[in-house]
């Protein structure tokens, strides 16, 4: 075959959502290389065939990623172990979250640290040059290798080429803007409260008038929804026809907050004219894009876009690189952009950060020309430096201003403790008394019996709830997070145990798989039936006793499904902080393993402590917290870098 007809079939393979779901597929069957693949290793020469035969073994490359290796490797002309190496690793980078792998940065995929037994970069470098499978940006190729020697799946590097591309023009666009109604319109939605203080909501909503893309960062409590909310109102009241307005979340728990967040801002509003009558059903970003998973791709793209005039997205900071590549396709130039999210949260599970990539070296730093625009509109002058950091740096804002958590708050603290990533910050702050923070440094048999008496105390309400709807609101009202799903104190253990200690105390009737009382979380989409993974349910009754999964909607309606029909899904007594990312609990009982993992991070933290509203019950091991606190997570992305030139 062609090697060209090789690189369409390579290409078609590992594209976007189906390399997702086939890397999902092959780790779920196997747990190191098989043994076609294994025997060809062998011929692979020396101290290379040793490093990958131990990096295959220890998972740090999976049977798709060697596949990958040895394909190209082969079509390539013959043994080359340093080009079996890159690709095997490149796909594995994939895997890991990230979009790209810089050379000199090979060893951190490796359990085994093994730097003197890598190739050096540079002779790396000419090695896969000299190869067919390894382009130049510009070029086709299996694989590109960029100037800074970061090493992309060519599908990967087209992505992020086209996402910096599109957002950087959108920033660039100028508008024009009616700056004495303007200024008129947003002192009625912002009455200046303290003189002393800058604003960031009111200048928020002044950058969107400004701005054709927006992107909004801030902590839990700093009114993005709240502001977001006025930036609907002030747009509606600035536009001469009623706008076609857009609200999405990656999930569907996250388009329901939204949904009602917008609502409950604006009943407070000073303006006549509001959005309520006219603002849209949130919806998850897939609904949006209109997937059809028959064809496995969107009915929305740049041949057939978006009617929209105005986009808001919630929870961006979950949206990966190649979603954010299908939305930006699908959205027209004339319509305006706005993203929100925590950019210390958690990446996406698939590969990039890019919220995080979006707001680098953004903290409020605009060029002289806007903060003059800004001043007009707002009265205010903006606090940050008068610099252009990035092509997009005047579309990012961070709301620094907390109004959920108190002074005192020891959710507050502890979160920002945790962010700064400051070890002795965090030691201070476990060591104070809080009215919302309790700690419990527990193992073994006193930490199973601490668990059970949790369990009983926070779930009695739900199960004894006496209707779907009171048992939603109770599950609201506490939810235990894990960090991983193996193991005693990950997601299966806690749900097991939960089972037994509810099942003990006759409050559940848990011998059998389908029981009143019952939480589920959904693991894989179901289109047809609109649910989709992490959506979140409980078993109970209908009116004719007949046992229904009820779900909620983004309408805050509830929908019972069969329980014989539903998806792939798990008891949910307890969930992983990944999936519980988009909501937020009046209590949080979070449960860190015992043993460390590679998932344990300051950002897996703070994304945990952030989820409770009221009060946070952390049980855990001082020395795992502090590994976790230490250790930033860090995803290899050009997207910064493009962003800059």
């Amino acid at each position: 075959m062609p090697f060209r007809l090789h690189l369409l079939s390579f290409s078609a393979r590992y594209g976007p959502e189906p390399s997702a779901r086939n890397r999902r597929i092959h780790r779920k069957t196997s747990t190191g290389t098989d043994r076609a693949s294994r025997q060809m290793l062998h011929g692979t020469g020396g101290c290379m065939n040793k490093l990958l035969q131990q990096a295959c073994s220890q998972g740090d490359i999976q049977p798709l990623d060697l596949e990958i290796g040895l394909f190209l490797e082969k079509q390539s002309g013959g043994r080359n172990p340093e080009l079996l190496l890159a690709a095997a690793l490149a796909s594995a980078a994939v895997g890991s979250g990230h979009v790209c792998l810089p050379l000199e940065q090979a060893g951190s995929l490796l359990v085994q640290k093994n730097p003197d037994r890598l190739p050096d970069p540079g002779s790396w470098r000419k090695i896969l040059f000299a190869t067919s499978a390894v382009g130049r940006p510009g070029e086709t190729a299996p694989l590109i290798l960029d100037q800074k020697s970061r090493l992309y799946l060519y599908r990967f590097f087209q992505a992020e080429q086209r996402v910096a591309k599109n957002l950087k023009t959108r920033a660039m666009a100028v508008t024009t803007v009616n700056t004495n109604k303007g200024r008129q319109l947003l002192a009625q939605l912002f009455p200046q409260q303290n003189e002393e203080r800058i604003n960031d909501q009111h200048i928020a909503a002044a950058l969107a008038l400004l701005k054709p893309l927006l992107i909004i960062s801030g902590g839990p409590g700093t009114g993005k929804t709240w502001t977001v909310a006025r930036i609907l109102a002030l747009m509606q009241a600035m536009s001469e026809t009623p706008l076609r307005v857009g609200l999405a979340t990656p999930t569907g728990k996250a388009a329901a907050r939204l949904q009602e967040s917008i609502r409950s801002a604006e009943k407070n509003m000073d303006l006549q004219t509001t959005t309520t009558t006219r603002l849209p059903q949130a919806q998850t970003l897939h609904r949006l894009l209109g997937y059809r998973p028959m064809a496995d791709d969107f009915s929305y793209n740049a041949d057939n876009p978006l009617h929209l005039d105005l986009l808001i997205v919630d929870e961006a900071s979950m949206i990966d690189l190649t979603l954010m590549d299908v939305l930006l396709a699908a959205l027209p130039s004339s319509c305006r952009l706005i993203l929100l999210g925590d950019r210390h949260q958690l990446a996406s599970v698939e590969a990039g950060s890019l919220f995080s990539d979006l707001c680098a070296d953004s903290e409020n730093c605009w060029s002289p020309e806007l903060c003059q625009q800004v001043e007009k509109l707002t009265g205010q002058t903006p606090a940050g430096k008068s610099i252009q950091v990035s092509r997009i740096s005047d579309s990012v804002i961070t709301l620094q201003t907390g109004f959920r958590f108190h002074e005192k708050s020891g959710i507050g603290t502890l979160a920002a403790a945790v962010n700064s990533g400051r070890l002795e910050e965090v030691e201070t702050c476990l060591s104070m008394e809080f009215s919302d923070l309790q700690v419990q440094y527990l193992s073994g048999s006193d930490r199973e019996q601490w668990l059970k008496e949790q369990i009983l105390k926070g779930y009695r309400a739900m199960v004894g709830a006496r209707s779907v709807e009171q048992a939603f609101a109770a599950m609201e009202g506490f939810r235990l997070l894990c960090a991983v799903r193996k193991g005693t104190a990950g997601v299966e253990g806690i749900n097991n145990l939960a089972e037994q200690v509810l099942n003990q105390a006759g409050l559940i009737a848990g011998d059998t798989d389908f029981y009143q009382g019952k939480p589920i979380i959904i693991r894989r989409n179901q289109y047809q039936m609109q649910l989709f993974n992490g959506d979140t349910g409980i078993l109970w009754n209908d009116e004719k006793g007949s046992l229904k999964a009820w779900f909620m909607q983004p309408d805050n309606h509830l929908h019972p499904i069969t329980p014989a029909r539903l998806p792939e899904h798990d008891a949910a007594w307890a969930i992983t902080i990944h999936k519980a990312q988009g909501s937020e609990f009046n209590q949080v009982l979070l449960l860190l393993p015992e043993k460390d993992s590679r998932v344990l991070s300051r950002e897996l933290l703070y994304t945990g402590i952030t989820r409770a509203k009221n009060h946070l019950i952390l049980c855990c091991d001082p020395a795992l917290l502090s590994t976790a606190v230490c250790r930033k997570t860090r995803r290899y992305s050009g997207l910064a870098d493009q962003l800059q030139q």
